[in-house]
């Protein structure tokens, strides 16, 4: 009679979060500029399925697919999955100034290729706002000009900072740039709009959200009034 072993629930939540951790290095490595902004990890299949998201799909697939099936060829073989034990499919991002990773990597790369730091965080808040983000908020931390580390905050809209809103309306976004003189971390929080039919934006209305409606006619009061003004006239 076989027995079954029973998988330790914390070692299994730890092993999870360690694959998840290391995919999403090596693939912020990889896709540089593909304009990666996190994956989601699907392991209700058949088979697990790691789908990409990005502002650029294309980088991503390469030319007839070539790309996407050297990094699935090398995260089967890093993880021991078989062949076609695990797919990579990519998603792409209609909005980027709604996806606070997508904002922070182009951050990112900003900074990396010198660019100057209040410039690159103001065409970060512009790009938020004008894809309909109602608020965005940049945080960069450490060495910025000087020995002396720091923080500046760059801030543009409306935003909310507490309650269940905060959980349904905030996309956060953390990444962390290497430079000589020591790490500089970004730190960006996007206020999404309400629309449920929309994937990026909040499916919950606010909570002091107040709608006017305007009010519904009367229309036998209209009728009322017509019968008495024709009643006068033949008075």
């Amino acid at each position: 009679m076989s027995t079954t072993r029973r998988i330790n629930k914390k070692r299994k939540f730890v092993a999870d979060g360690i694959f998840q951790a290391e995919v999403h290095s090596f693939l912020s490595r990889a896709l540089v500029d593909a304009g990666y902004a996190g994956f989601e990890l699907t392991a209700t299949l058949p088979k697990p399925e790691i789908r990409i998201r990005a502002t650029k799909p294309s980088a991503i697939i390469g030319e007839k697919g070539r790309k996407i099936r050297e990094l699935e060829s090398v995260i089967q073989k890093r993880f021991g999955y078989g062949k076609d034990g695990i797919t990579l499919t990519v998603e792409k991002i209609e909005k980027k100034g709604l996806c606070a990773p997508a904002l922070a990597e182009s951050m990112k790369l900003k900074l990396v290729s010198q660019i100057p730091l209040r410039l690159a965080a103001n065409s970060v808040l512009k790009s938020a706002i004008v894809d309909g983000a109602k608020g965005c908020e940049v945080i960069i931390s450490g060495k910025l000009q000087q020995q002396r580390a720091k923080s500046m905050k760059f801030k543009t809209g409306y935003m909310i900072s507490s309650g269940q809103p905060k959980f349904d309306y905030l996309d956060v976004a953390v990444r962390h740039v290497f430079f000589k003189q020591g790490i500089m971390g970004i730190k960006i929080k996007v206020m999404k709009p309400y629309n449920p039919l929309n994937k990026q934006c909040a499916k919950v209305p606010l909570p002091d959200s107040v709608e006017f409606t305007e009010p519904k006619k009367d229309e036998d009061a209209d009728k009322r009034i017509i019968t008495k003004v024709d009643d006068s006239h033949r008075a």
